[in-house]
């Protein structure tokens, strides 16, 4: 009851009962991926427990693990994100290469690409929270809020870079263009405005 469309596409999938795989290679070497649809070349490509999920997009969720009941909308959506289950990365590159991800949403070209234990977390923008490490339940919106935050964990960054490349900013609300952007050992503070 699987339909498989597109030269490779399907090929080698194991446990893929009740799932759609279009485009070339989609799908392609997926395990315990069924009710699920691939769409895109080499989407879901080689996707490990993937159940329930929706991977569109060129090379979106190609090499995912453990993302059941996952989104991932755009070229290399998802891409080698590992551990990101009941997550909706929309956008070109989102969630790419993302690890601990897990009840995210990762909206826009790079949001949440590269990023390490962010669950819980939404970061919304153009590379927003993009090589974010230990973000987790954080919201960082606007283009490039919380990019490259490090130990930002139950954080608000919203506007044009907050937060950018902040350090030890655990508890923090940063509000406004550049707001916060290069802080060091700012955890539970508040900045507003511009930097």
């Amino acid at each position: 009851d699987s339909n498989f469309i597109g030269d490779g596409a399907g090929y080698q999938a194991t446990g893929a009962s009740g799932s759609n795989f279009f485009g070339s290679s989609a799908g392609y070497s997926a395990t315990n991926a069924y009710n699920s649809n691939f769409i895109g070349v080499m989407a879901g490509n080689s996707a490990t427990n993937a159940t329930y999920s929706n991977f569109f997009g060129y090379f979106a969720g190609s090499s995912a693990t453990n993302a059941t009941y996952s989104n991932f909308f755009g070229s290399y959506a998802g891409s080698s994100a590992t551990n990101a289950p009941y997550s909706n990365f929309f956008g070109n590159g989102a969630g790419n290469n993302a690890t601990y991800a897990n009840n995210s949403n990762f909206v826009g070209p790079n949001a949440g690409y590269n990023a390490t234990n962010a669950s819980y977390s939404n970061f919304i923008g153009q590379s927003a929270g993009q090589n974010a490490t230990n973000a987790p339940n954080s919201n960082f919106i606007g283009i490039s809020a919380g990019q490259s935050a490090t130990n930002a964990s139950s954080s608000n960054f919203i506007g044009i870079s907050a937060g950018q490349s902040a350090t030890n900013a655990t508890y923090s609300n940063f509000f406004g263009s550049t707001a916060g952007q290069s802080a060091t050992n700012a955890s539970y503070s508040n900045f507003s405005g511009t930097n």
